[in-house]
């Protein structure tokens, strides 16, 4: 009832700019302006500012690059951890929070925040409306008499919008957009590949997958053009030679503070077209911030007789030549081995595999319970959809001129039987919108359930990969801060139990589907016999009604139970990822040579943290000085940002001698620090990973070689 008067309220405005004017885009504008109504009224938007920022920034690089200019478009992040995203026709991209925290790195949110620009771009909704409800009804929006008429189907459009999905021909052209809108705005297209991978992957499984890849093609077939696209990057944008597609992706990188991929793609670049200054140039700032002080100077140096009159060149080699006569020769003087602290680190691996082995066992149990579950929700919604209700597609309602027959009828019996079956129906309406409102707590139940698990087992895998690390710096000599030991110690024990409790978890929502399944049913048959309209079956009707009510109350308490012991475990669960996120930056900070003294960072580490935690390098550097390390200083910054405070203001009340995190977190991280930080740690840990890669290449052809394939993921 509401969309009608919506509707009247919408229309008006929206038709009298249709003369003169382009009609498709207004009536995109009307169209989304009207899904944009449902979004909004059907799911909560987030608060958390650090992920608006990080999802309104990087969205802002994609959308300054679409080819379409007439229509603005704007993102919201809508607080539920289901993975999706959809795109409305008047440029409003809508993302789930479990979109964002299920991203590894701002490269996979870049492609799908391309993807839906893509639908913008293409006018996919437009399109889809069309063959969908035919051009009569675009028609009838010129037609005043018919407004409330149209807006109600238009209203059953929206509502039903992420299920009608979009033809296959346009998921394509959307994942065309998706890897050319990406490259143009500097990142690599490669996320589109990760995506893929992970949506593969999940197919079929997790229930808070289950929206976004059922309205989507095979991810398998999306992958494999995903990935040759990739095998050649002059094939994404035809006006973007190879070269110039490498070195776009390469700046990328270095704005990001990722510099080893930046001299990959610049490396590719200088190979496809040696002369192209500005991919030599760029290898040669790339090679300076990494400290490479010969590579720089050899490439400043090829810059400079390419083009004599580069001042850029001439200036960075007179840093380098600079650089290189100052700083100290690497003569190692490694420590003795830390004997005590490699016995602790192969005790405290080993106990961490057990933990990731009692997780793979838990997997299996959990999501099959959520995806079956999930799997019946879908269903049980599309039974609620065919229940006949007051104002849904077969009402049964009596008039007022029935009534008052019925009322001066000598027939008592029959009014009073008029009377019961009118407030049976009206009975039987409230009891469909519990169900819904059931039925929506319950997915997001199911989708908080598996966010936790996914964050439990990502905080373990992170955790092997720190020790793995500080393993290796501290047979180098390097001291293992006594933080790292308590905090593994207590992260691995609230793992395994949570790991164990999921279980009992399991069977609850289990027992939850067989509840909302009960009542679902229950409401079908009494909706059913009421619609016979016959006293005889009334009093069934109302039984039925009274099993659907009891049902759904057992199935609200065990609801609350549920998400009350999810709750819990989220605040256990981030203590442990917060933990190892500290330990593993404090690792890769360790391993970064710094040219100065003290607490101060090192340029490259400045950078990396700055970017991917919005901040400015002076801000990194000030808080740096007021923590034990960088993983600290990366934690302060990001609850600052999210609690909208300065990280000073946060720094007073901070004791890191005690069990600050637990504090700092309380019932929950914020999304926005658990997603900076995934990123960061990612983005820093797989730039690495190319420098041992380089490492491993180079003693491997020790008369040199070519080392610039790209095929670092």
């Amino acid at each position: 009832m509401r969309w009608r008067h919506l509707g009247a309220i919408m229309v008006l405005p929206f038709l009298l700019a249709l003369v003169g004017c382009d009609l498709d885009r207004e009536i995109e504008k009307l169209l989304g302006a009207i899904a944009q109504t449902f979004w909004e009224l059907g799911f909560e938007r987030s608060e958390d500012p650090l992920l608006a920022e990080l999802t309104e920034t990087t969205g802002r690089k994609v959308a300054e690059v679409s080819p379409r200019k007439d229509m603005p478009i704007k993102f919201r992040v809508l607080n539920t951890g289901e993975v999706n995203a959809v795109a409305l026709p008047n440029g409003r991209i809508y993302v789930f929070r479990g979109m964002l925290e299920a991203s590894d790195t701002e490269d996979e949110l870049a492609a799908v925040l391309a993807h839906e620009v893509g639908h913008v771009a293409g006018r996919h909704s437009l399109k889809q409306f069309r063959l969908s409800l035919g051009i009569s009804l675009l028609a009838d929006l010129l037609n005043l008499n018919k407004r409330g008429e149209t807006i109600q189907t238009l209203a059953g459009l929206a509502a039903s919008l992420y299920e009608l999905g979009y033809s296959r021909q346009h998921e394509r052209d959307a994942d065309n957009y998706a890897l050319r809108l990406a490259l143009l705005a500097g990142y690599d297209p490669k996320g589109s590949v990760a995506l893929f991978e992970k949506f593969a992957k999940n197919e079929g499984k997790p229930a808070r997958w289950l929206i976004y890849l059922s309205t989507h093609p095979p991810s398998k077939e999306r992958l494999e053009r995903a990935k040759r696209a990739n095998e050649d990057l002059g094939r994404i944008y035809p006006d973007l030679p190879a070269f110039a597609a490498h070195a776009m992706v390469a700046a990328g990188y270095a704005q990001r503070g990722l510099y080893r991929h930046a001299a990959l793609h610049y490396e590719a670049a200088v190979k496809l077209q040696p002369s192209y200054v500005p991919a030599v140039l760029g290898l040669a700032q790339a090679r300076e911030e990494l400290q490479e002080w010969d590579e720089a100077k050899k490439w400043y140096e090829r810059a400079l007789e390419l083009e004599p009159q580069n001042e850029m060149a001439r200036q960075g080699l007179e840093r380098v030549k600079s650089a290189s006569q100052n700083s100290a020769p690497s003569a190692l003087h490694p420590a003795p081995k830390q004997t005590l602290a490699l016995k602790w680190l192969e005790r405290a691996l080993s106990e961490w595999e057990q933990v990731e082995r009692q997780w793979a066992e838990g997997q299996q149990t959990a999501f099959s319970a959520t995806g079956n579950a999930a799997l019946q929700v879908k269903n049980l919604w599309s039974q609620m959809r065919s229940i006949p209700l007051r104002f849904g597609p077969i009402s049964i309602t009596f008039s007022q001129s029935e009534r008052r027959d019925q009322r001066n009828s000598d027939d008592v019996f029959s009014w009073r039987d008029a009377t019961r079956l009118d407030n049976l129906m009206r009975t039987r309406d409230e009891v469909a919108e519990d169900c819904a409102r059931t039925l929506a707590a319950f997915q997001i139940a199911m989708s908080e359930v598996e966010s936790v698990f996914e964050d439990a087992r990502y905080a373990t895998g992170l955790w092997l990969r720190a020790l793995r690390d500080w393993q290796r710096l501290v047979a180098h000599g390097h001291n293992l801060p006594q933080g790292v030991v308590s905090a593994s110690d207590e992260s691995s024990r609230i793992l395994f139990r949570v790991a164990v409790a999921f279980e009992r978890d399991a069977m609850a929502v289990r027992d939850i589907e067989r509840q909302i399944t009960r009542a679902v049913s229950a409401l079908a048959e009494a909706a059913n016999l009421l619609q016979r309209q016959r006293s005889s079956f009334v009093w069934l009707a109302e039984t039925k009604l009274q099993l659907a009510r009891s049902a759904l109350q057992s199935a609200t308490a065990d609801l609350h139970s549920l998400l009350s012991r999810t709750k819990e475990k989220r605040a256990q669960v981030d203590k442990a990822l917060l933990s190892a996120y500290q330990t593993r930056l404090s690792a890769l900070e360790m391993k970064t040579p710094s040219p100065s003294e003290g607490k101060a960072p090192a340029p490259v580490v400045r950078k990396v943290v700055a970017y991917h935690l919005r901040v400015s390098e002076d801000k990194v550097v000030a808080v740096r000085e007021k923590t034990p390390d960088i993983g600290a200083t990366a934690l302060i910054i990001a609850f600052a940002k999210a609690k909208r405070v300065e990280p000073e203001k946060l720094l007073a009340n901070v004791d890191f001698g005690n069990d600050w995190l637990s504090k700092l977190i309380g019932d929950r991280a914020p999304s926005g620090v658990r997603v900076a930080l995934r990123w960061l740690a990612n983005a820093w840990e797989r730039d690495w990973e190319l420098a041992e890669k380089r490492e491993g290449q180079q003693s491997a052809q020790p008369d040199g070689g070519d080392t610039t394939k790209d095929d670092e993921q």
